[in-house]
């Protein structure tokens, strides 16, 4: 494990030593679409973390890792359901590696992205079901794709804010597609 850090470390420290690399962090509200929402609350939590690689001129490689939760909302639930543990959810957490296309950010700029990846839908709680009480616990793995835009604000030499809408579409989560729309403000540091 070491040797994998350190080989890691020094593929990307050309790119590190010239402070061209960034690394993000960032979190805010994601509304579920289509299928998703059926049975969801309106909105859930996102959170993403992440890293851009400089190719070219204002082209980046963005691998990120991201996480989103969603409650069950009871009222869009059929009548036969009784009652939901107020802690029954739905969680699709994942990654994704795509390119960052980003314009000069002085001190406003915007960028757009695009990438493929996987994510991992988990759902869990408890149902009562016309009278029987039930216990749910699920998971599934799907291909995805996602694409966002966004505004960037330069607050210093190493410091940006951002701003970005996203669309996230795992094909097959629960035997069904999950779309999620995060809207999410980060904080990018030049490294």
């Amino acid at each position: 494990m070491r040797g994998v850090c350190l080989a890691i470390a020094w593929l990307f420290s050309p790119l590190l030593a010239e402070g061209q690399a960034n690394a993000r962090l960032g979190g805010g509200p994601g509304m579920p679409v289509g299928d998703l929402s059926d049975g969801t609350e309106a909105a859930g939590s996102s959170f993403l973390v992440g890293v851009a690689i400089p190719v070219d001129v204002g082209y980046f490689l963005l691998l990120e890792g991201h996480h989103s939760r969603f409650g069950i909302n009871e009222e869009e639930l059929p009548d036969t359901n009784e009652r939901v543990n107020p802690d029954a959810d739905i969680k699709l957490t994942g990654g994704n590696v795509g390119l960052l296309i980003q314009g000069v950010a002085d001190p406003v700029g915007f960028y757009g992205h695009g990438g493929v990846g996987w994510a991992r839908g988990t759902g869990n709680g408890e149902r009562s079901n016309e009278g029987e009480d039930a216990r749910f616990n699920s998971g599934d793995n799907s291909f995805m794709f996602v694409f966002g835009l966004g505004v960037n604000l330069t607050v210093s030499d190493h410091v940006r804010l951002s701003l970005e809408a996203r669309y996230n579409h795992a094909f097959d989560v629960f035997d069904e597609s999950a779309r999620w729309i995060p809207v999410t403000a980060s904080v990018v540091i030049q490294l």
